[in-house]
């Protein structure tokens, strides 16, 4: 009775570990944790979508975001993370890419990818300045011809609502407190002329 008591436990540990799936790296995304830049946040902010034909892509963008530019080696550098997935056959393609970065249209950087560099992740680095409009072409060069086109921006090119919402209210502030403040003088300057009148 005893013996059967204190084995039980192990029987159950030896179970669980027998049967638990394989443990795997943290991933987000696709990517894992190495492929980030160092000291830099592990929350991407943005993911940026497309599709064509019988492939979806997923491309998530690191720029610094969350990080003071002034501290940074290459400021202005993007790193730029695309997984591709062909929803017919329902598994990731990892053939080869011609790539290239347009800005407004025009292409102002191209190269080809043999393969994914890690995990089924191709990846490029580029210097790109805040000014431009951004998308990235990706062109099949196995299989039928397929290319996708991706916009994407910069996080120094997002709109920081808040900023402008806290303006605006501010600025209704200060029109309703004009406003009440004048409303109050010609108040005062009424009832100053009254009571001179009943003088």
């Amino acid at each position: 009775m005893i013996a059967g008591r204190s084995t039980a436990p192990v029987i159950a540990l030896l179970a669980t570990l027998l049967f638990a799936p394989a443990a795997e790296a943290h991933h987000f995304k696709g990517l894992p944790h190495f492929s980030y830049f160092e000291n830099y946040p592990q929350v991407p902010q943005e993911e940026f979508l497309g599709q064509a034909g019988d492939y979806e892509y997923s491309l998530v963008l690191y720029d610094f975001q969350g990080l003071k530019k002034e501290d940074a080696y290459q400021p202005d550098d993007a790193r730029l993370y695309l997984i591709i997935f062909n929803l017919r056959e329902n598994r990731v393609y990892n053939g080869p890419i011609a790539v290239e970065i347009l800005d407004r249209g025009a292409p102002i950087d191209s190269l080809e990818i043999e393969a994914p560099q890690e995990e089924s992740v191709y990846s490029l680095q580029r210097t790109l300045p805040s000014t431009g409009r951004y998308s990235l072409a990706v062109t099949h060069l196995e299989g039928p011809p397929t290319r996708a086109v991706i916009p994407f921006r910069l996080s120094s090119q997002k709109t920081l609502w808040g900023k402008w919402v806290i303006g605006i209210l501010a600025l209704f502030v200060a029109v309703v407190a004009f406003g009440s403040r004048r409303a109050r003088l010609a108040i005062d300057r009424r009832d100053a002329l009254n009571r001179r009148k009943t003088r």
